[in-house]
């Protein structure tokens, strides 16, 4: 069957303004432009990073109480550790809601909304793409991401992801908080893939 990306989009972005606050719905549409953007220097499919850009936090402005019913009900496994995972439950939550609300989008797509947040050590091209165009998307100003900016579509796509994972746990030590166990298990891969 074939989307019909266009549509998809503009029902996508009516529905999040509905369920998002204004910066996260603005965010979101910075995420996808800058995923679009990020998939054409990458050669990864343009229309998908830009629909798993702007849906990226479809459940972001849910409560830690509602992400947690929510995991709940979806059947998604909890870390113990308080009000650090709740607020990442919003990837995992989301995608599945997305995948229940747009039942034609690929999997891929669904897959690259789930694990923007913690990652995953078999990330995919369009799984980094939105990893990524999250972090450095140009609403967010928090820490210096100017290096990691100017570098797209300068540096392979698995060297981006690595520098940009690494300031994420860098951040989360500094703050002293909670870092996920399948976070530690994406630095090892990525670390045992840039020594091979």
């Amino acid at each position: 069957m074939n989307l019909d990306w266009d549509a998809t989009y503009r029902q996508a972005r009516k529905k999040l303004e509905d369920r998002l606050s204004d910066y996260r719905l603005l965010h979101s549409i910075s995420v996808s432009d800058v995923a679009a953007m990020m998939a054409d220097r990458y050669g990864v499919d343009v229309e998908k990073a830009r629909i798993a850009g702007l849906l990226h936090d479809w459940d972001k402005n849910l409560t830690d109480e509602e992400l947690l019913t929510r995991a709940k009900r979806f059947k998604i496994e909890l870390v113990s550790a308080g009000e650090d995972m709740a607020a990442l439950l919003h990837a995992q939550t989301g995608a599945t809601a997305v995948a229940l609300e747009f039942p034609d989008l690929p999997l891929d797509v669904i897959q690259a909304i789930a694990r923007h947040t913690s990652a995953a050590p078999d990330m995919t091209d369009l799984d980094m793409i939105i990893y990524i165009a999250d972090m450095i998307e140009p609403l967010r100003s928090q820490g210096n991401l100017t290096p990691l900016r100017t570098i797209v579509g300068k540096v392979p796509l698995d060297y981006l992801f690595l520098k940009s994972f690494e300031m994420t746990m860098e951040h989360l030590i500094r703050r002293h908080r909670f870092i996920h166990p399948d976070s530690l298990k994406v630095w090892n891969s990525c670390i045992m893939r840039e020594r091979h």
